[in-house]
């Protein structure tokens, strides 16, 4: 198996960042994460790489408050999880959100 090195921008992030705020491209804020594939290889990886984009995610929402930092966040994390586009990493993304949706679910009851 051959290893490189994937330089990741979250400048998808600027699609929740413009929706929240109306910005123009020029001033979309950015994190860079890297990663390996060899980092996606076992669970521990993929967690590690998640909560990377979730920091990176806050970093860049950041100036955001109330409801429009939430949409701002959930739209630049999900934007780079679908760009790193590894089905582990959608798996764990996917399941850390319907683990949430049940327990609001149950709470609601």
């Amino acid at each position: 198996m051959y290893r490189f090195a994937t330089t990741m921008m979250i400048v998808a992030v600027g699609l929740g960042y413009q929706l929240a705020n109306a910005a123009p491209s020029d001033d979309v804020p950015s994190v860079v994460v890297r990663f390996t594939d060899q980092d996606l290889a076992h669970i521990n990886g993929v967690a590690a790489l998640y909560r990377s984009l979730k920091d990176a995610a806050k970093t860049v929402c950041v100036a955001h408050d109330g409801p429009r930092y939430k949409v701002c966040w959930q739209s630049a994390l999900s934007a780079a999880v679908a760009r790193v586009d590894h089905p582990a990493l959608t798996a764990y993304y996917r399941a850390q959100f319907e683990s949430r949706n049940a327990t609001i679910q149950i709470a609601q009851k």
